[in-house]
């Protein structure tokens, strides 16, 4: 009779195991899907790609049992962000990149990109190497957009020194691009 019982109790644990790795095999499944269908549509960051793999889709909030639990889901998603890295289809210098180009495009300057860095939460070594490479861009940068703001005469009145000086810092520039651009020294 006893021996029954402890039969029982390990046929259903090893139901439960099945179970449990085929949940897991789904799950993992889908985030790698998910991984490859937000790489194609742009770079991500590694903080970001974690965050979105991590993120329960509608139909597991409806069905709890088809999510295994929260340690194995950071395992498996740790694992599959290492197959990206190795595989050179995830990359934070090529994000930085991205990112920089699109921050250029819309004339911003290096504080607005610090910020932009400091919210994907990149590597401080990585940021601080890509933003001195950048360092010759910013004053033919603040330049082009204060021409194209408000032309290239210098400006009439304290008005309008404090307008430019206004917009230029809400674009991210420093005191010393922003005076640089004002008075042309």
């Amino acid at each position: 009779m006893q021996d029954s019982i402890t039969t029982d109790k390990n046929s259903a644990a090893d139901e439960n195991s099945a179970v449990g790795k085929r949940v897991a095999a789904d799950w993992i499944k889908a985030r790698r899907e998910r991984a490859f269908r937000l790489l194609a549509a742009r770079e991500q960051s590694l903080h970001e790609l974690r965050e979105k793999l991590l993120k329960p889709t509608a139909a597991e909030l409806a069905d709890p049992q088809k999510t295994p639990p929260t340690s194995t889901c950071q395992a498996l998603v740790s694992q599959l962000i290492e197959f990206l890295l190795v595989h050179d289809l995830q990359s934070d210098e090529r994000f930085i990149e991205g990112l920089s180009n699109k921050f250029l495009r819309q004339g911003k300057g290096p504080i607005a990109l610090k910020k932009g860095y400091y919210q994907h939460r990149l590597d401080a070594s990585l940021v601080n190497q890509y933003l001195q490479s950048l360092e010759h861009l910013w004053y033919p940068q603040v330049m082009r957009v204060r021409e194209r703001r408000f032309g290239d005469q210098p400006p009439a009145s304290q008005r309008e020194i404090g307008q430019m000086q206004r917009f230029l810092a809400q674009r991210g520039f420093t005191p010393n691009q922003i005076r640089h651009a004002i008075f042309q020294d």
